[in-house]
């Protein structure tokens, strides 16, 4: 919430009453401490002056924060080299066409290692609109977060954010039958321009809106922030925000710890997306290190279909935070023999069901399945493990069970493990997988038998 107070040194006072003003004091802060400008930070608000919000004080916020996400920084990096190679060239003149304003301001000149101070010229006398124009449009710039047209607006009727955003013109058509303006909730203030500065990440964005306090806010961020900066410092070809927040849950003790609200923005979606972190999911991140639970495991995408990828970390990520069994990535990888991986589910699973009697239990179906591997021939293996994949995946359990009978006798290996099957199929399930998963020749636990990713 924003209020004007009457304040020896200070005339705004911004709360954190949601999390679009949260994420708008932490942008904010980061403004105001770029230009030196004085505020004052307590446990439930900040302080600060309106006059210090000015637009070019804010677009050279934008050219500090974004750096060579902007064309024309782009180019003056390269230009201000005094040899300039062929290639360098190229990156220029691509630079000079790359947008609609850049291509405005640079028309009928072509970059020829003759007119530096040409081109230099031209994007000082025009720097603040070119900083406008593309921080405006960019799609992980302000496109992501607002309305581009609401960019600088004073605060108006309908809050200028992705998914709030009302058309007011267009009343009629964008929104639904019935509609009534005056339940909408849409409160807007300018300050809200400094939402997109609060968010981490790149395809998808992420804010902590871990409001207990400001200086919890700030510090919370802060340490995402940082997190994906060190994937980006060890060599990584982009930062993964989604991996580097439940990394940093699980690594660091003082991160998250106790229930938070988490905000993020998918760049192909219109619309902010909210992640609760309870408690609950909170402790299961954090058990995953002491089981032995390497977290990249899961930070890959499965091809499904020609033209769907299945994005197996946020499935993982999704299943925890919800409290949802992981049974249907178990039973896909089950499938593709991908041994070690559904080693790694099957042991998040344990953590969900909260189970602590089933680790005993899933190590004498491992080793019975490793003691069969042993006595029988390699196709029987074969086979067994196909028809109880199969039979599990299309949820015959009653199969499951005749085929582990049958096998026990092939074999001359008792299966201590599948009377709890008998017993209740659904809540001992991961006595199968781990059985299934176990039966073959493999005896390295830490690899797949099939190590493609496809």
């Amino acid at each position: 919430m924003k209020t004007s107070i009457d304040n020896n040194k200070y005339d705004t006072m911004l709360e954190p009453s949601d999390w679009r003003f949260s994420a708008a004091i932490v942008g904010l802060m980061k403004y105001l401490s770029y230009h030196n400008f004085d505020y004052e930070v307590d446990d439930d608000y900040i302080l600060y002056n309106s006059e210090d919000i000015t637009e070019d004080k804010y677009l050279e916020f934008v050219e500090y924060k974004y750096g060579n996400e902007l064309h024309h920084k782009v180019v003056e990096n390269i230009l201000v080299n005094e040899e300039i190679s062929d290639e360098q060239q190229k990156i220029v003149n691509d630079k000079l066409n790359s947008n609609t304003i850049m291509k405005n301001k640079f028309k009928g000149i072509k970059f020829d290692k003759s007119n530096k101070d040409e081109i230099l010229n031209v994007i000082q006398n025009n720097r603040y609109e070119i900083i406008k124009e593309t921080f405006r449009s960019k799609s992980n710039m302000y496109a992501n977060y607002a309305n581009t047209n609401q960019l600088f607006n004073e605060s108006q009727d309908f809050c200028r954010l992705a998914g709030y955003c009302i058309d007011a013109s267009k009343k009629g058509k964008s929104t639904g039958y019935n509609f009534a303006m005056s339940s909408f909730v849409g409160h807007d203030e300018k300050e809200f321009d400094f939402i997109p500065f609060a968010f981490e990440g790149n395809r998808e964005a992420y804010f902590i809106n871990d409001n207990y306090t400001i200086k919890r806010l700030k510090v919370s961020n802060d340490m995402l922030s940082k997190k994906i900066q060190i994937d980006l410092d060890n060599d990584n070809k982009y930062s993964d925000a989604r991996q580097a927040l439940f990394k940093g849950i699980i690594e660091s003790s003082d991160f998250i710890s106790r229930d938070v609200e988490v905000i993020f923005k998918d760049r192909d979606k219109g619309y902010f997306e909210n992640l609760y972190l309870r408690k609950e999911s909170i402790d299961i991140f954090k058990k995953l290190k002491d089981e032995g639970i390497d977290y990249k495991t899961f930070c890959f995408s499965q091809k499904i279909t020609d033209k769907y990828y299945l994005n197996v970390q946020k499935e993982v990520t999704d299943s925890i935070l919800n409290n949802i069994l992981l049974d249907n990535l178990i039973e896909l990888f089950l499938k593709k023999k991908r041994d070690f991986l559904v080693a790694q589910l099957i042991k998040i699973n344990g953590l969900i069901r909260g189970d602590k009697d089933m680790k005993q239990k899933l190590k004498g179906a491992f080793a019975c399945a490793k003691q069969v591997a042993k006595v029988i021939e390699n196709n029987k293996i074969d086979s067994y493990r196909q028809k109880l994949t199969s039979s599990i995946i299309f949820k015959d359990y009653d199969r499951v069970c005749q085929i582990l009978l049958q096998l026990s006798n092939y074999s001359g290996i008792e299966f201590g493990f599948v009377y709890d099957l008998f017993d209740d199929f659904e809540d001992n399930k991961d006595l199968a997988y781990t059985f299934i998963n176990a039966l073959s020749k493999n005896t390295d636990k830490n690899t797949d038998n099939n190590s493609a990713n496809n």
